[in-house]
């Protein structure tokens, strides 16, 4: 029965959200951060875990947020979670027979993926082997 509750108790909070962003938008220690949440490709909203009757974001909660004994919050159902980039460049070909493939630059703000471009069609390529790739980064 205990499992029913908090099944219900994680659904419920992550419910109220369209998005796990919007999530971080109203949690202060999320909004205030450089990280901002999305959903994962596991299904988790990046950062969040449930913590009393709420819940916590562990990238600056590190002390207080557990992220080994606490549960995850799960993306919202409307959320689909994004690639990664390495899922990005395997669908590819310029970039997955390529020597470089592709990752995500944390460092960068906004966080971008190596080598991915998003052309004026919306289409993407991967700059490092595509001289006619123009257009905006691709952001992970």
């Amino acid at each position: 029965m205990r499992s029913i509750a908090v099944i219900a108790y994680v659904i419920g909070v992550s419910a109220t959200y369209n998005t796990c962003q919007e999530m971080c938008d109203s949690h202060e220690a999320c909004a205030n951060s450089k990280y901002g949440s999305y959903c994962k490709s596991n299904g988790v909203c990046f950062g969040f875990y449930h913590k009393d009757d709420g819940y916590c974001f562990q990238p600056t909660e590190q002390e207080s947020c557990d992220d080994t004994t606490l549960m995850p919050v799960y993306c919202p159902e409307e959320e689909e979670p994004k690639p990664t980039c390495h899922d990005v460049c395997n669908n590819l070909e310029q970039c997955r027979m390529s020597k470089w493939g592709s990752y995500c630059k944390t460092w960068q703000d906004p966080q971008v993926c190596f080598g991915i471009i998003k052309k004026a069609d919306d289409s993407l390529c991967f700059a490092p082997t595509d001289e006619d790739c123009d257009g905006e980064p691709y952001y992970c």
